[in-house]
């Protein structure tokens, strides 16, 4: 199994890394700054900077000085806001076993268990904030490993 983030999911977690990273102080970051700094296609990453703009996670500015940049420090921000912005609510929809609607009236026997897994990667996602990846980022750019950078193994 595979639990991973849809593109769009990976490049807005990646852009509001570089606007907690490069932005923290307030500062707006412009876009052309956010996709080459974090390997994004230029033509994209406003999509991906509006999503973080209509969740509140982030304001824009425009003009010479403008860009984008937080709307609350990184260490107020969690992973969990970051990633619904883009993928939508993460939350048991669909049946494990059945395929079809999750319906807790006829709840198959996987459900509980399951539930309880979402719940708790939910859980880290809302526990682990954009501050929290900078300074993870940083370790690992300074040849620190996974262990190193205080967010759980994977």
């Amino acid at each position: 199994m595979d639990l991973a983030l849809t593109r769009r999911g990976d490049y807005a977690v990646r852009a509001a890394l570089c606007l907690a990273k490069w932005g923290g102080d307030g500062r707006y970051v412009k876009i052309r700054e956010v996709a080459q700094a974090m390997a994004l296609p230029a033509s994209y990453t406003p999509q991906v900077l509006r999503l973080l703009a209509d969740a509140g996670l982030a304001e824009a500015r425009a003009g010479r000085d403008g860009g984008y940049r937080l709307t609350r420090p990184p260490g107020q921000v969690p992973l969990l806001e970051v990633v619904e912005a883009a993928e939508g609510a993460f939350t048991l929809e669909r049946c494990i076993l059945r395929g079809g609607p999750c319906h807790w009236e006829q709840a198959c026997a996987v459900h509980a268990a399951w539930s309880a897994a979402v719940q708790a990667c939910r859980d880290s996602l809302r526990r682990t904030t954009l501050a929290d990846l900078v300074a993870a980022d940083a370790r690992l750019e300074a040849g620190g490993g996974i262990a190193e950078r205080g967010l759980p193994p994977a």
